[in-house]
């Protein structure tokens, strides 16, 4: 019995509505895909830097700047305060039209004044011949090059003369005491330990290359050599990062991030972790650990009591909810995501980067307050447009596609929306984390040169000595001469006056009579005698 007219239209209506259902399904797929591969495209073959055009961001955040009513205006002059006021993208990035920056005036750079001079004099030929008698000199041109001459090796001798007493046998021989050496039984003196250390932790020259490079100045130092004074340089400094790493415990607010490493193993290399924690202006510690879990945030700052700023990692979640620190989001992570969706959903993407740009622009402007101050002005223009920021967010992820980038984007901003919003609390409490992320790069540059690292004591030793080279670039020390003053005082410190040493108080240090005396008489610092 053939079906009826009614039942074959309502078979081919669902047929329709499946095809229709399955349209859709494929659609969203493609879409998602589009995205994914727009994202690989641009992390590939783009641009790194989150940059957006002022003027576009502001025209689409024209759309709901009635909902700001005002709110975001200026701390000091009273008027709402856009991207062009500041002529940089928050976190750092211009306008992509590049309009807003200061030209840099071009010219040949002078020269650095503290530079040793060599004098060459051309003379003409004239002089050289037989006018030479009748020609007078009255001035001459000076132009100077900067020309390098490269450094050596010096084999160091250290003479101790004996002596006796005449007449007197019995007296024995007097002799000075052996210097005290950072690496007993070595070869290399402090200096040529810190160039190594910052060579290869600072300047991310791999041990195999500076075998090499000594190779081509005639002398032959095997990575193996290397490596030994390394580990034994990084067990005498663990102690005055571990210090460091005590004394961070007492900061306001500390940032912590993380980036992954190969460790080599016999059939392939495991992945372990690289952690920075940055402990408000006075440290730069980095750690390692095996596996990227909780167990690492917990451990580093167990006892701590502050503020820790982090991306919403879950590996923090159990530092958060067992030991008594305060969470701090970070808005720059927020505005990644909402950058990476302008691919797919340009216009709600621009309208929530015009609110997170107000945000920095605020924070910019109140950056030379007093703490204090800067708290009470921070709340007053900030706290309208997270209100008005964030009543957009409830409202538009009713709207956005579910699993989509702008989804994605407006759910971040949602769940982390407390810790996003704790900078209001205090001053001193930064918007982004950025930070630490910069700090890690060192680690992420060094990667890229070395591969791996050869065990998970070698990473300990990365991170004990990268900890030191970091602290030194934040207060502005030169790594190389601290390395070499602390490998000749350490061996003879005393060990509860050790974080004296650390960068945060070594220019006060050197202040000190005590270290300025110890100095002064170790034969590493000595004036030199060139020998016959």
């Amino acid at each position: 019995m053939s079906k009826s007219l009614d039942e074959q239209i309502h078979e081919l209506k669902d047929k329709l509505a499946r095809a229709a259902h399955e349209r859709d399904e494929y659609r969203k797929l493609y879409e998602l895909a589009s995205i994914e591969l727009e994202r690989l495209r641009r992390h590939i073959f783009g641009q790194k830097a989150e940059h957006v055009d002022p003027g576009q961001m502001q025209l689409a955040f024209d759309a709901i700047v009635q909902m700001l009513a005002g709110a975001a205006a200026s701390p000091d002059t009273g008027t709402a305060s856009t991207p062009e006021d500041d002529g940089a993208a928050p976190g750092g990035g211009s306008g992509g039209n590049g309009k807003g920056r200061r030209s840099t005036p071009h010219g040949r750079q002078k020269l650095p004044e503290h530079l040793p001079v060599e004098r060459i004099e051309l003379l003409p030929p004239q002089i050289r011949d037989e006018r030479a008698a009748e020609m007078v000199r009255i001035g001459e041109e000076v132009s100077e090059t900067l020309e390098w001459r490269p450094a050596s090796f010096v084999r160091l001798q250290i003479v101790r003369p004996k002596f006796a007493t005449r007449g007197e046998p019995e007296a024995g021989v007097v002799i000075a005491d052996v210097a005290d050496s950072p690496v007993p039984r070595s070869l290399a003196g402090p200096g040529l330990l810190a160039h190594v250390l910052v060579s290869k932790y600072g300047d991310h020259l791999p041990l195999h290359r500076q075998e090499k490079i000594y190779e081509r100045q005639g002398v032959h130092l095997a990575r193996s050599t290397l490596c030994g004074w390394v580990g034994s340089c990084a067990e005498v400094l663990g102690y005055l990062v571990a210090a460091m790493a005590k004394d961070a415990l007492s900061a306001h607010c500390i940032a912590i991030d993380a980036t992954g490493v190969l460790v080599q193993a016999k059939d392939k290399c495991r992945r372990g972790h690289f952690w920075v924690l940055v402990a408000d202006r006075d440290h730069v510690l980095f750690r390692f650990t095996p596996r990227h879990n909780q167990d690492g945030p917990k451990e580093f700052l167990r006892g701590y009591k502050g503020y820790v700023q982090a991306d919403a990692s879950s590996v923090y979640e159990e530092l958060f909810r067992t030991e008594q620190v305060t969470e701090v989001g970070c808005w720059a992570h927020c505005r990644r995501r909402f950058f990476e969706a302008m691919s797919s959903d340009r216009e709600r993407a621009m309208t929530a980067l015009g609110f997170i740009h107000q945000l920095f622009a605020i924070d910019k402007a109140t950056k030379d307050l007093a703490p204090g101050r800067r708290t009470e002005q921070r709340r007053s223009h900030a706290q309208p447009v997270l209100d008005a920021f964030r009543a957009w967010l409830d409202s538009e992820e009713l709207l956005v596609l579910p699993r989509s980038p702008i989804a994605g984007a407006i759910g971040y901003a949602r769940n982390q929306w407390l810790a996003l919003i704790r900078f209001l609390e205090d001053g001193r409490l930064r918007l982004d984390n950025n930070r630490s992320e910069l700090e890690l790069r060192r680690e992420a540059l060094g990667r890229k040169n070395w591969i791996f690292v050869g065990s998970d004591d070698g990473a300990e030793w990365n991170a004990i000595i990268v900890s030191l080279i970091a602290s030194c670039a934040l207060h502005q020390i030169d790594p190389w001469a601290y390395l070499r003053d602390v490998l000749i005082l350490l061996p003879s410190w005393p060990r509860e006056r050790i974080l004296e040493l650390a960068p945060k108080s070594w220019k006060q240090t050197l202040e000190n009579t005590d270290a300025r005396q110890r100095l002064a008489d170790s034969p590493w610092t000595a004036p030199v005698t060139l020998a016959a």
